[in-house]
């Protein structure tokens, strides 16, 4: 054999490389939840390919409905991986004793959003998309708010009856509004990344609603209104 027949099949004979190895069970899931994240935030749900999904997964498309048999299988394993990743965030915000401490754990949820701009861009596709109840992500995202909405209502309950919040404070009001905020400005941030700053827009926004929302002390030296001193 030539030396140079030998260092053909030598170099034949090498491993595959790391990108074009086959990643096998959870590893070739999460790739393929990857892609899909990817192509439903460009996408939307409706005009998504699941063969432009497998092509980017690097996986044949028999490969990928072995794993996710339709692309609605897609999208809920998407939703899923998503609400297992709010728990982690939001499981700090239940039980705060004080205003403060819940306010900083929605500020830490708005920061690490941040950081995962294609996850916030896929999620507000597929927001807008989904206000139909023939989407197949609908019953989804109803649930998601009729949770927030449950669970920051139940902590800002909580906290009144601490004397952090005052009592003409209509708080359904208050947590319809802190989620608005927060989506609105996330529709800004991704559509204007250079000129809105979200940490800082949404840090400012809840400073002044904590003022608000806080129980108005009276200075020590004043008596209240139409109150005669005694003699």
């Amino acid at each position: 054999m030539t030396d140079a027949s030998q260092n053909d099949r030598l170099a034949n004979d090498k491993p595959p490389s790391k990108a074009r190895r086959a990643v096998k069970g959870p590893l070739r899931r999460e790739a393929i939840l990857n892609a899909a994240l990817e192509v439903f935030s460009r996408d939307g749900y409706s005009a998504a390919s699941v063969n432009t999904i497998a092509e980017i997964a690097e996986i044949t498309t028999a490969g990928l409905l072995h794993h996710f048999p339709n692309k609605v299988a897609l999208l809920t394993g998407v939703l899923e991986r998503r609400d297992e990743e709010s728990r982690k965030l939001t499981g700090a915000m239940l039980n705060s004793r004080h205003l403060y401490q819940l306010f900083n754990n929605l500020r830490t949820v708005n920061r690490a959003n941040v950081n995962m701009a294609g996850v916030v861009r896929v999620f507000t596709v597929l927001n807008a998309e989904s206000l139909t109840d023939t989407h197949p992500a609908w019953e989804w995202y109803q649930s998601r708010y009729q949770g927030l909405y449950k669970r920051l209502l139940t902590e800002f309950e909580a906290l009144r009856s601490y004397g952090e919040v005052r009592e003409d404070v209509d708080l359904l009001g208050v947590v319809q509004e802190i989620i608005a905020m927060m989506d609105g400005l996330q529709i800004q941030w991704l559509r204007f990344p250079d000129q809105l700053w979200l940490v800082e827009r949404f840090d400012v926004y809840l400073k002044r609603l904590e003022e608000d929302l806080r129980p108005k002390k009276r200075g020590l030296n004043h008596e209240p209104p139409n109150r005669q001193l005694s003699e």
